[in-house]
């Protein structure tokens, strides 16, 4: 891998936060009577022996940035309005935080903005920063479901260098911008993806802080009867002793923290009406076949309410109307007509395959009883068609020293493993 010095967005991470590759993880997460004992260190190595010279993109951190806040609020002006008092009055940088706020609204609710303006006057004694909020209202009565106004959320992103999509009912912790772009830069990968099911405001302690060793996860499918079934998350599980982020299969709509260039590449599909069960596991198709990588975060800048009784009793109806569109995307089967409206635009991404992406996942397209949990250790995957990506970041390629070379050293190291191998197998052959 290389990055050129002179990239204007480059920097060497390891000089700003020398802490980053150094910490010793002794992390757990325990599942269905199992203990997997986890290895972050080792996760952007691939596991294929002849791939282990690779490695994902490093971070490229500018010395000042902005950060994006996009939040898609239902009739929760309130809780929206806190959230946004969090962002700003929690911030290492609030004059570096911009918030894009999808307002969905009945004529007697109250509104995000409004509601946020109260706190803020009574902090601060007037509705500061108001100016970084961009307000787009639309009517509860015509909602649609989550995606049209989380698409609608992508298209407030201006020109700023990280993109945080938070749900309207969250907390921000003190310091949150600069411990999240600490937790991104701790991946070690330009294209990773912080996402997770947040904890609840009641494992905040009495200081407004997070006291605890652990960390939520996502790491297994519900049970599917059929591989027409669409696949989605069971629920947080916490890994013990998180230190470092942890590689993940699957995307959580209840933060998504990456660099912009994820939101602007990746939009989020607005064709899929009423859809909730479904939608994660096609962002995070969408998302690994752009080349972008997904991680659990060691520990938030923030806590989240537990999500609203009506929308749990929504569920089952968001995933009737938009199914075959997913079951489409995903190649599981599907019986009657599909919408492929779009599909081509908002399912486009090669650096990695569909094929690929179920094994990752752990979902089979033939046999639901042969879908398997992803709570273990896993590895980074190398790019199929690493050239989309060296694209997008001048100076890094795959292979290191060329676009598609490999490095002598790592040839040899790739070859000494291999025999070393051969002899073991001799050896043990013999006896």
């Amino acid at each position: 891998m290389s990055v050129s010095p002179s990239h204007p967005a480059a920097v060497d991470v390891a000089m700003r936060f020398p802490f980053v590759l150094s910490v010793a993880s002794a992390a757990f997460i325990e599942f269905d009577g199992h203990r997997y004992d986890l290895d972050p260190a080792t996760q952007n190595t691939p596991i294929r022996l002849t791939d282990q010279h690779l490695r994902p993109p490093p971070p490229r951190l500018p010395s000042v940035f902005d950060i994006f806040i996009g939040i898609s609020s239902y009739r929760d002006g309130v809780r929206c309005g806190f959230t946004l008092f969090t962002a700003f009055s929690r911030a290492t940088h609030p004059d570096r935080v911009y918030v894009g706020v999808v307002d969905q609204v009945l004529p007697t609710d109250a509104t995000c903005l409004d509601e946020y303006c109260k706190l803020s006057t009574s902090h601060w004694g007037e509705c500061k920063f108001k100016d970084h909020i961009t307000i787009d209202s639309h009517d509860a009565a015509a909602s649609q479901g989550p995606t049209i106004p989380r698409h609608a959320q992508q298209q407030l992103i201006r020109d700023e260098e990280f993109c945080l999509q938070l749900d309207a009912h969250s907390q921000l912790l003190a310091d949150w911008d600069t411990k999240l772009v600490k937790e991104w830069v701790r991946t070690d990968n330009e294209m990773a993806v912080l996402t997770a099911y947040p904890s609840g405001f009641h494992m905040i302690d009495e200081n407004g802080t997070y006291p605890h060793l652990s960390a939520s996860h996502l790491c297994d499918h519900s049970k599917r009867s059929g591989p027409d079934d669409i696949p989605f998350a069971t629920g947080i599980l916490f890994i013990e002793y998180s230190e470092r982020p942890q590689l993940s299969a699957f995307f959580g709509a209840g933060l998504s923290f990456s660099k912009c260039h994820a939101e602007k590449r990746v939009p989020v599909d607005n064709y899929t009406k009423w859809l909730f069960f479904g939608e994660e596991s096609l962002r995070s198709y969408a998302l690994w076949s752009h080349g972008y990588d997904l991680y659990s975060p060691s520990r938030h800048g923030y806590m989240q309410h537990p999500l609203p009784e009506a929308a749990r009793r929504r569920r089952a109806d968001e995933e009737k109307a938009s199914g075959n569109r997913v079951r489409a995307v995903l190649t599981l089967p599907f019986h009657g007509d599909v919408d492929t409206t779009g599909l081509a635009w908002f399912y486009n991404g090669s650096v990695r395959s569909i094929e690929s992406f179920l094994g990752f996942h752990g979902v089979s397209n033939a046999n639901a009883s042969w879908d398997q949990e992803r709570c273990h250790q896993l590895h980074w995957v190398p790019y199929e068609r690493p050239e989309i990506v060296e694209q997008l970041l001048p100076g890094w390629v795959q292979e290191g020293l060329g676009a598609h070379e490999r490095s002598n050293d790592m040839q040899n190291l790739v070859a000494d493993t291999l025999q070393a191998l051969r002899d073991q197998w001799t050896k043990d052959k013999e006896h």
